[in-house]
């Protein structure tokens, strides 16, 4: 009967995704403008996505270019393993996270809200990771997501300007300072996320309005 029950439960997470993959993606052809974006950051206990798990998640999105605060998310998640040493960086410990919310339910409003939206983040192979192996743990299998990297842009854009990038000139502190954007406290997933959403809109005004999403896969890779 146990049996039984997880795997009807199993089946009905895993519906989740399929949802979220049936849920097609603007074509790559689509001005930017027409582009519904959601800016996400995650807060990590390590750097490896098989062994290391997600303790936050912050994200914001921006439809029709405009940040959407109202439907901006902050979630601390209940951890399997203590966070150890990995609270230096994100300043979050273990008794802050007893009462998180469990991954699955994050994950679950996330892939069911923001269907057929592009993700961006900041260096976003690490992201895109830990998200897919996350739902394979949670729900049996990861669907296909696409992302754009503001720090691939970034580093795209000083290329292109013949400048030399220097140790740090793309982390995201240094990206903000160089878009003349505020400066927000490091390593918090809600305020990361804003920040790579704020970056991201600042590097569209400067690409122009005729950008496309191709444009921006181009300038990601």
């Amino acid at each position: 009967m146990i049996f039984n029950w997880l795997l009807r439960k199993r089946t009905a997470l895993s519906e989740i995704v399929t949802r979220f993959s049936r849920t097609a993606f603007p074509a790559s052809s689509t001005p930017i403008q027409q582009t519904d974006f959601l800016a996400l950051d995650l807060e990590l206990t390590g750097l490896n996505p098989r062994k290391d798990h997600i303790v936050s998640i912050g994200w914001v999105p921006i439809k029709a270019q405009e940040i959407v605060l109202a439907e901006a998310r902050h979630y601390l998640i209940c951890s399997p393993v203590s966070v150890g040493q990995s609270a230096v960086y994100h300043g979050l410990h273990d008794h802050q996270l007893v009462n998180g919310k469990e991954l699955s339910q994050v994950l679950t409003e996330l892939l069911t809200d923001y269907a057929g939206f592009v993700f961006v983040a900041h260096h976003s192979q690490l992201d895109e990771q830990f998200l897919r192996i996350a739902c394979e743990r949670c729900f049996g299998k990861a669907p296909r997501f696409k992302f754009i990297d503001t720090m691939k842009m970034e580093w795209q854009r000083l290329l292109r300007q013949g400048k030399v990038v220097k140790h740090d000139a793309l982390k995201l502190p240094s990206c903000l300072k160089r878009h003349n954007l505020p400066e927000m406290t490091n390593h918090h997933a809600l305020e990361d996320a804003y920040s790579c959403a704020l970056l991201l809109l600042s590097q569209l005004k400067l690409g122009g309005n005729k950008m496309t999403l191709s444009d921006l896969y181009l300038l990601s890779r």
